[in-house]
């Protein structure tokens, strides 16, 4: 308890009353500014956790979307290799299904494997493109195109899909593309799938970011039979794969590992603009993804409104609660010692109470004690009465079963109580009166009601009782019939 200090007190004491304020005050002020540095830590964790989640489901989408385009590849392989010939009708067909579910592919081509020995044969089996024959053609120059110098064997584009894509496409030799030849190489010996490094073409005022995929088809004898290509278009496809994002204010840029230049393949914004990402290098999430052979890295960068955005107004108003609450701390510290006083007061009435309530109990606990007393008498009595009594008291079920008799029934049946319990009501009665007592018991059941019954019953050895039964239905705490409760009386066999 607080001291109470009078007007001469000393330096010492003053130094006593003063040292517990000092502490609210400093104690107050320290907790206040550490909770405002601690919140502000879990708010730049929380926005760091949402950045790693949401590039981790953009990173997911992404790779998810590239399985299925190498999905439609292999759905298209094993169509062809189960085909020993097949035409650009067939080919059109499959594709078209596929290019009609993903708009992102620019193209799907079919180029074969041709010796060079059958060269002229398989230009003349081709139909005319456009005003020209169908030649295998290569590049001379960025732009030009010029048939393909002689070699052991061509791979042509002989099918395309869409129609729009064959005029530039249709018998281009994919292996005089130099930088295509490893990665057609790769394919055929791994038998797997294949991707370019990404490829941006400017036409006037159109730009189109776009990757190539190969993936070799072989025949019955595993030799080479050609490969199947397909060309998609990078802005689609990451658009079609974050639609879902097109709001957020995080940015995605996709990294192409395989490459040696530290530039993204492509910068998604969604549908925001003018935005301004965060220089800390720290709030980056990082993951790293596979699109056919290569490894994109996907990284997420949060914009600086999304900063902003997380930060809470919590700390701010941690801090000036803390300081409002350590002035209040102060000030109450200061009537401390009144409301001592009256505590104390109060608990000295509680305890009498208390006391009161206390002695209460115990004359509660006597009077319980004399009411148990009560009913252990009263039970014995009931005892002695049945014991002292003529009469031999029964109990049955639902069953009409015996489930209790007392003593008086060996007397009266000349048969002891255990060896009637179990037994039906109405297998011990005389056959005369077995309806009659059927009936009595069913109406007594109904109306609930009590019965009174002169019966003749059968001992097992065959020997015949008259007996007054007094009979009462039974019900459980639910209110349903649960047996009779009776007494039997032995009449003189003449009455």
């Amino acid at each position: 308890m607080e001291t109470v200090y009078s007007e001469d007190s000393g330096i010492h004491k003053s130094l006593q009353y003063l040292a517990p304020r000092f502490f609210i005050l400093a104690f107050g002020v320290l907790l206040s500014v550490s909770c405002f540095f601690y919140l502000t830590e879990l708010d730049s964790q929380k926005a760091l956790n949402q950045i790693e989640s949401q590039n981790k489901q953009r990173a997911l989408a992404i790779a998810s979307n590239a399985n299925d385009r190498m999905v439609v590849l292999r759905s298209l392989r094993s169509y062809i290799q189960t085909k020993e010939t097949f035409t650009e009708h067939d080919f059109s067909q499959q594709a078209s299904l596929f290019l009609d579910h993903y708009p992102d592919i620019l193209a799907i081509e079919w180029a074969p494997r041709i010796p060079d020995a059958l060269r002229a044969d398989f230009e003349r089996s081709m139909p005319a493109t456009g005003a020209e024959p169908y030649q295998i053609r290569q590049y001379h120059s960025a732009t030009g195109i010029k048939p393909s110098d002689i070699r052991q064997h061509y791979l042509p584009i002989q099918f395309v899909e869409p129609a729009s894509e064959r005029d530039a496409a249709l018998g281009l030799d994919l292996f005089s593309v130099v930088h295509w030849r490893d990665q057609l190489q790769k394919a055929q010996n791994e038998n797997t799938t294949v991707a370019t490094a990404v490829t941006t073409l400017v036409q006037q005022n159109n730009t189109q970011t776009s990757v190539r995929i190969f993936y070799p088809v072989f025949d019955d004898e595993h030799l080479i039979k050609g490969f199947l290509t397909m060309v998609i278009e990078l802005d689609s496809f990451i658009r079609n794969t974050l639609h879902g994002y097109g709001l957020s204010t995080i940015s995605t840029e996709l990294f192409d590992l395989n490459q040696q230049s530290k530039n993204p393949i492509y910068t998604w914004f969604g549908e925001q603009s003018g935005l301004t990402l965060s220089a800390s290098h720290n709030s980056r999430s990082r993951v790293t993804i596979p699109f056919a052979d290569r490894q994109w890295l996907v990284m997420s960068t949060p914009t600086q409104r999304f900063l902003n955005s997380q930060r809470s107004n919590a700390p701010r108003n941690l801090l000036l609660s803390g300081l409002l609450l350590t002035a209040l701390a102060y000030i109450c510290l200061h009537w401390s010692y009144r409301a001592r006083l009256k505590l104390a007061t109060n608990l000295a009435k509680l305890e009498e109470k208390q006391d009161i309530e206390s002695r209460a109990l115990q004359n509660k606990l006597i009077e319980k004690e004399v009411l148990s007393q009560a009913l252990s008498d009263s039970e014995k009595r009931c005892r002695d009465v049945i014991a002292l009594s003529r009469d031999y008291t029964w109990e049955t079920d639902i069953n009409n079963e015996y489930t209790f008799l007392s003593p008086q029934a060996a007397q009266i049946k000349g048969v002891p109580p255990k060896q009637l319990a179990g037994s039906n009501f109405f297998d011990c009665l005389a056959p005369e009166d077995r309806v009659k007592a059927e009936e009595a018991l069913r109406s007594s059941q109904k109306n609930q009601s009590n019965i009174e019954l002169a019966l003749n019953f059968l001992s097992p050895s065959g020997e015949k009782t008259k007996e007054l039964i007094r009979a009462v239905p039974l019900t459980d705490a639910l209110g349903r019939w649960d047996g009779f409760r009776g007494t039997g009386h032995l009449l003189d066999i003449q009455d």
